[in-house]
């Protein structure tokens, strides 16, 4: 894979481009994954502000003695999800090759240190001539030829999501396959950057109109969704398959389908970063 060049802005207001550190590789080939800010292209929206949040998620990961990679090599994508089963589910169809997934349609994010990886943020690009509701039904948001899809295996909407996803249509990202490692990566907040990272990427690269995504009840009533910084929820969404992929469902914890537009996502941003530089630019 080849790495695209970056167009990103000059930092301001006092950010600067982390310093580079002791090298640490990841335990992946290099071909495979390219470190975050060689990574990223501006292509849409305001680059201060999308530019200043690509430096201030690097800046965040190295602060915690990890790195931050790009890939769209679904099969690396697989090799990381099958090793680590003891703390993660098997990938939704929609994010891997099965399903269509790869270079041009969806990218990864990988965060590492010297060892291995310990977290993931996944996201699929569609270009939705019809509403995200219908996508569902005919099982397209996970396979790109639905023919590929398992008996019996199904994506239903019911409740307030169906009306909220009619709405959904034009350039929209599936974001999802969150992923941190006990005792490595989860508990620290990552899944607040990396939900923020796959948006911005999204729209930066691709121009999307929407980004969604699921959660679960559980983890709403939690605080995980306020992490997590979507502005839309609804109930409900089910994926059904034969094969485990995607959290396991429960009856008593359903998926709530969330959703953002892209000028949400912006003032999103803009309140993320001031919220993250606050506390240093105070004591200074």
């Amino acid at each position: 894979m080849t790495a695209q060049p970056r167009i990103l802005p000059e930092p301001s207001s006092g950010l600067a481009r982390p310093a580079a550190g002791a090298p640490i590789r990841p335990p992946v080939p290099g071909a495979s994954a390219i470190p975050l800010l060689d990574a990223v292209v501006i292509d849409h929206g305001p680059r201060d502000l999308l530019g200043r949040f690509f430096m201030q998620a690097d800046r965040t990961i190295r602060e915690q003695g990890l790195r931050l990679a790009f890939s769209d090599d679904f099969a690396l994508l697989a090799s990381i999800n099958r090793a680590n089963l003891d703390s993660w589910y098997g990938l939704l169809p929609a994010y891997t090759t099965r399903g269509g997934a790869g270079p041009g349609n969806a990218y990864f994010f990988i965060a590492y240190d010297a060892d291995e990886v310990v977290a993931t943020q996944v996201g699929r690009v569609y270009g939705m001539d019809v509403s995200f509701a219908e996508h569902c039904r005919t099982l397209k948001i996970m396979y790109e030829d639905p023919s590929a899809a398992l008996e019996g295996e199904s994506c239903l909407l019911s409740g307030d999501a169906v009306v909220a996803a009619e709405e959904v249509k034009g350039k929209v990202a599936f974001s999802g396959g969150t992923w941190c490692k006990p005792g490595k990566a989860r508990g620290k907040g990552f899944a607040s950057l990396l939900a923020r990272l796959s948006r911005c990427y999204a729209f930066a690269r691709f121009g999307t109109d929407w980004t969604t995504s699921t959660v679960r009840k559980s983890h709403v009533d939690g605080g995980l969704l306020r992490a997590y910084g979507y502005s839309r929820l609804h109930y409900a969404f089910k994926w059904t398959s034969p094969a485990p992929s995607g959290a396991p469902r429960k009856a008593d914890d359903p998926f709530a389908l969330v959703s953002m537009p892209r000028a949400e996502l912006l003032a999103d941003v803009d309140r993320y970063i001031l919220t993250v530089n606050r506390p240093s630019q105070a004591a200074e």
